[in-house]
């Protein structure tokens, strides 16, 4: 168990957790067409893109004279970690964040810095842009000490990075914090990619919805600080916090992926439910927020297992629509948003989701609610039968 103290969000929306809140509450959208040969792209693309301009201003006031030499990705790590860092880590932390090795850094990532794939040829490796080797370039960049721990899979790797701190955060851990930081940025060889897997849609993503066609690529840039629940004992006389969240415990479970196709009922997201619902009582959680990708096969699964759950009155919620798919970034930054929708005790919409014809009935929200029950669940899925589940509470 660990207790989150800070968090950052960068996108098309907003560069802080609160002006992306609030834009995913007013019901946004970063989500734009733009027309082809616009960063080189053959076709026109619906997409929710950051500003290269925006993005560097964003990272210059913590990465100084070398902000214009450095990659999109290793900018947007470094100005999403000065965002969790200046406007939500209580005062007292955040020179220990800094410059104490009491710190672990885990990073997610689906693909590492794409930006610089150009570089790379059939004759010519540059270990330097190894995904290890990006966000290690960062902490030495900002001279932050110890060595970073890359989680690397599909959508769901910042659930699993999550999962990751929550035990390198256990007792007699030789940390007392652990910040999670995940990236994506768009480039041909992300667009290719996702073209491939049939997930681009010349619609607007509609999650959820009777007329499923697909998603839009997206963006982002997300941060997450936990404090180890030891820590957290120790000085919770002296701490501050709007709201006490922390992370209960999270699964991953795998099923076999033939030809591309999940298991149509989630049988591995039923168990991995199951299982971090074991201590958990229905009637606890406010709501569950879903990595809905706009595809018939993934989001009906969902939908499959949290019937199978008995979970199909729950409120439940997903933010595609708002920011795009961000592989690397999405799960993190749905935590994000859950937990801050768990202190200000409210659900958030769905965007994009009008026709109620969804197999199993369930309750997709898609207007502001109310709710002051305590617990959200955060569900993500991944191609090759990958999943994560995490349950997040709020003390009161």
């Amino acid at each position: 168990m660990m207790y989150k103290i800070g968090d950052g969000i960068i996108s098309p929306l907003g560069a802080t957790t609160e002006e992306n809140y609030q834009a995913v509450k007013s019901g946004y959208t970063g989500i734009r067409q733009f027309q082809a040969g616009f960063r080189g792209m053959p076709d026109p693309i619906k997409a929710a893109l950051l500003s290269p301009r925006d993005l560097e201003a964003l990272a210059a006031p913590y990465c100084g004279a070398r902000t214009h030499a450095m990659s999109r990705y290793r900018q947007a790590m470094s100005a999403v970690f000065e965002s969790a860092v200046s406007n939500t880590v209580p005062d007292q932390y955040r020179s220990e964040i800094l410059s104490s090795r009491r710190v672990a850094f885990i990073f997610c990532t689906t693909k590492g810095d794409v930006d610089s794939y150009r570089e790379l040829t059939d004759h010519t490796t540059r270990p330097r842009l190894y995904p290890w080797h990006v966000p290690q370039r960062m902490m030495d960049e900002l001279k932050l000490p110890g060595k970073p721990y890359v989680v690397m899979n599909s959508s769901l790797s910042g659930l699993q990075a999550q999962i990751v701190a929550n035990r390198l955060l256990c007792k007699g851990s030789p940390y007392d914090f652990a910040v999670v930081i995940g990236v994506e940025l768009i480039s041909m060889f992300t667009i290719t990619l996702l073209k491939n897997a049939g997930l681009v849609s010349d619609n607007f993503v509609r999650p959820f919805d009777n007329s499923l066609d697909g998603t839009n690529p997206g963006e982002s840039a997300s941060c997450a600080i936990y404090m180890s629940e030891e820590r957290f004992l120790k000085d919770r006389k002296n701490l501050h916090l709007p709201a006490i969240i922390k992370f209960v415990r999270g699964v991953v479970t795998c099923d076999p992926c033939y030809a591309k196709i999940p298991h149509p009922e989630g049988k591995a997201i039923q168990r991995a439910i199951a299982t971090v619902m074991e201590e958990e009582s229905v009637r606890n959680l406010s709501f569950i927020n879903v990595h809905g990708v706009g595809l018939k096969i993934y989001d009906n699964m969902v939908v499959n297992a949290l019937v199978k759950n008995g979970l199909r009155k729950v409120p439940m919620n997903c933010f595609e629509g708002n920011f795009g798919h961000s592989s690397g970034s999405t799960s993190l930054m749905n935590s994000v948003l859950g937990a801050k929708s768990l202190e200000n005790e409210e659900i958030l919409p769905t965007l994009g989701y009008q026709k109620k014809e969804v197999p199993g009935k369930i309750h997709v929200v898609t207007d502001v609610q109310s709710s002051r029950k305590n617990s959200f669940l955060n569900i993500s899925m991944g191609f090759g039968g990958v999943n994560a589940v995490a349950l997040f509470t709020k003390e009161r």
